[in-house]
Parts: C-alpha cells; structure tokens; sequence
C-alpha cells in the first residue's frame, strides 16, 4: 500500500513538480493501535515517555526502529498509540516526509475528536474500513481497529467487513459514516490544522503535533529547534527591514525639511532688502516721535520739583540745589547741602507726594562742618513730561 497525500487536481502539473505535501496522512492498515493507561497528573512529555515505555513492551521492536506516535489530551487517563515497523515504508515514501509538517495514519484525524460513549466513527477507504470507538465520553477513543479490502471488494464484500469490524467492536452507539479525510491547506502557524470528511470539519491542535507524528522523536526536536531559530532569524531580518525603511524615511524627511528650510531662507534673503527698507522708516519715525515727544526737559523736571505752589515741590530753605544733571529721560539727579539735617527726610518725603515722581532716592549722603551734602535721584512718569496737544 502506498502512502496517502492530498489527490492533485487533473490539470496540475507532473508530480515531479509538484509542491510537497506539508501534511502526510498514512494508511491505517499499516500501524497496530492499542489503548494505553496513563497515570494521573501527568504532563506531555511524561504521557510520551509512558508510551513508549508501553510500546517496549507490547511490540516485537524496539522503539527506535519503529514509526510510533499518540493522541492524547489533558486529564484524559489514557493515550491511544500506534506504531509501525519501519521498514515496512520503502525510501521512496520516507523521502517526501523530511519537508512536511506532520506525518500521521489517517484515521488520528478522526481520532482527535471527542464522542459520546459508545460512538463510533466509521472511515471507508477503498483499501480499509478503520472504525474509531469511544467506550466511553472523551476525546480520546478507546479502539481503533482496521480491516483490510481487496481492490475490487464488492458492496457486499465491505458491507461484511464493517458489519464484522462494528460486532468485534462491541458497538452499541451511533455509527457515524466518514470518507477518508483530507487535508485543508492552511498556516501550519495556525492553531489547529484542518481536514475536511463527508461535510464535517476536523480540527487538529497544531500544538499537539509533536505527538501526533510518527517519525523520529530526536529529528522532529530538531527540526522545532531549527524552525524557532529560522523563525527567530526571520523576525531579526524583518525587524532590519522596517529599521531600514524608518531610516530611510526619516532621511527623507530630514532632506525635505532641509530643503524647506533653504526654500524659506532663500525667501527671507529675497525679501531682507525690503525688511531693511521698512525697519529704516520705522527707526525714523520712533526718532521722529522721540523728538517731538519725548525731548529731554530738564527745566520742566527742576520746576516740578522746585517752584513753590505745586504739590510735593515746597523745598525747604535750608536746602540749596549746588548741581543738576539728568540720565535718561526721565531722570533728574540734583547735588544739594542742608545745615539742617532734618529737612532733607520732609524734602524726601514731600516728593513722594508729587503725581509727576515715581520714585525718590538719596545717595551720597555725607556730613561734614556741620553741612550734609547728598545727591538726589528723582525719577519721573513719563507722562509727566509729554507735551501737551496743541489745540
């Protein structure tokens, strides 16, 4: 018997061009299948390692020259193994299983769904009737068992055999019929794989795989540790890739902003006699307004501070005025004497009252033959000083 791949459509190409199968599923008849007790509690690897401590013991071959593998879930207090002698697989069948995903005996796509207790999953191929028994509820049956068909069998030849294959089963439950299944092709990164059987759709965890497939256990570690670090590398690639793309528009950005910026300097250079113009006429006109506005007054500030009548100038006698200089515009600083220490503090204060002073201050303060000598720093509101409009 020879191995069972996905039938290529009639217009494909010769099979020596074809794409290989990324799912291999074998002949049932190939493989003994027995139910094996699995202790409480245990995980993955030790339910693989009670396998095939079980299959040391209930095959004529050692392990290692065996095409073995197992369905089992969570909880469940059993596995279902089957193996194969390897040599019965010439190396023309082996040869196609080193690039597929996983390979498996046809019937374990049916054998990872669950059933009610007593079911049984019927699957006629036109070499094998393979039935599935639940003895009880589960996801994990409890029998599988194949009979073999001649190539040219009958109706009534296979309808003996299944009739034979559900009393040795012992089946008391709902039989259901399938067509052998096939694989839908799909992401082997997907959670489950796909297979399509007389308008059902069976689904098998992709995590459990390693499980499921019956090469060799060390290739197939090697062959996930080779597929995490090629995934890695690709990731690592891929990650380049958009780093070299974020560069490259970033580079692009930055030759475009360096293009706009000169756009916008070779504008403001264009325009910069005209800025020049502009700033001209603005700096006549302030100096024009200064002029007409804003003229130094020292006159008016002496006065303000001096002549008698105006609120905040009565000067007191004692106090003689020896020098006065301006800073500014606005500032009058007047060098004086006083005999009478006293009247300086009245004058000082008598200032602060004027409405056209904004600040008064005394510096140079000095006393000598009985004479105090200061200098005055009178500052004065700008408005204080600004002409009145000419009616």
């Amino acid at each position: 018997m020879s191995t069972e791949t996905l039938p290529r459509p009639p217009d494909s190409a010769p099979a020596a061009e074809a794409a290989p199968p990324r799912v291999v599923l074998l002949s049932d008849p190939r493989f003994f299948v027995r139910s094996v007790p699995v202790n409480a509690g245990s995980t993955a690897a030790e339910v693989a390692a009670q396998v095939e401590l079980a299959l040391e013991t209930l095959s004529p071959f050692p392990v290692n020259q065996l095409y073995h593998g197992h369905v089992w879930k969570a909880g469940s207090p059993h596995a279902l193994a089957y193996a194969a002698y390897r040599r019965r697989f010439t190396a023309e069948e082996t040869e196609i299983w080193s690039t597929a995903d996983l390979v498996i005996p046809a019937f374990v796509a049916v054998a990872g769904q669950g059933a009610a207790a007593g079911d049984t999953w019927l699957i006629s191929g036109p070499e094998a009737i393979t039935a599935v028994h639940w003895a009880v509820a589960g996801g994990v049956p409890t029998r599988v068992l194949t009979e073999t068909l001649a190539a040219d069998a009958s109706a009534e030849e296979r309808a003996r055999v299944r009739e034979a294959v559900l009393r040795s089963l012992g089946a008391t439950g709902a039989v259901t019929e399938l067509d052998p299944p096939v694989w839908v092709p799909g992401e082997w990164d997907a959670p489950n794989q796909v297979f399509q059987t007389s308008g059902k759709t069976l689904l098998v965890s992709t995590a459990e795989a390693s499980g499921l497939d019956v090469r060799d256990k060390e290739d197939l570690a090697t062959r996930r540790r080779a597929r995490a670090r090629d995934l890695a590398l690709w990731r690592c690639f891929l990650g380049l890739i958009i780093f070299l793309l974020v560069s490259l528009v970033g580079e692009g950005a930055i030759v475009g902003l360096r293009a706009w910026g000169a756009s916008r300097q070779a504008k403001l250079e264009a325009r910069q006699p005209q800025v020049d113009k502009i700033m001209a006429q603005q700096t006549l006109a302030t100096r024009i307004e200064e002029l007409s506005t804003k003229r130094l007054r020292p006159f008016e500030m002496i006065t303000m501070v001096h002549i008698e009548g105006n609120p905040g100038t009565k000067k007191p006698d004692s106090i003689q005025f020896l020098r006065t200089t301006t800073s500014g515009l606005y500032v009058l600083q007047i060098e004086a004497q006083t005999k009478i220490g006293g009247d300086l503090a009245l004058y000082q204060a008598a200032l602060r009252t004027n409405p056209a002073v904004a600040s008064v201050e005394v510096t140079r303060q000095e006393l000598r033959d009985a004479t105090t000598t200061f200098t005055l720093v009178i500052t004065f509101k700008p408005e204080a000083l600004t002409p009145a409009a000419t009616p």
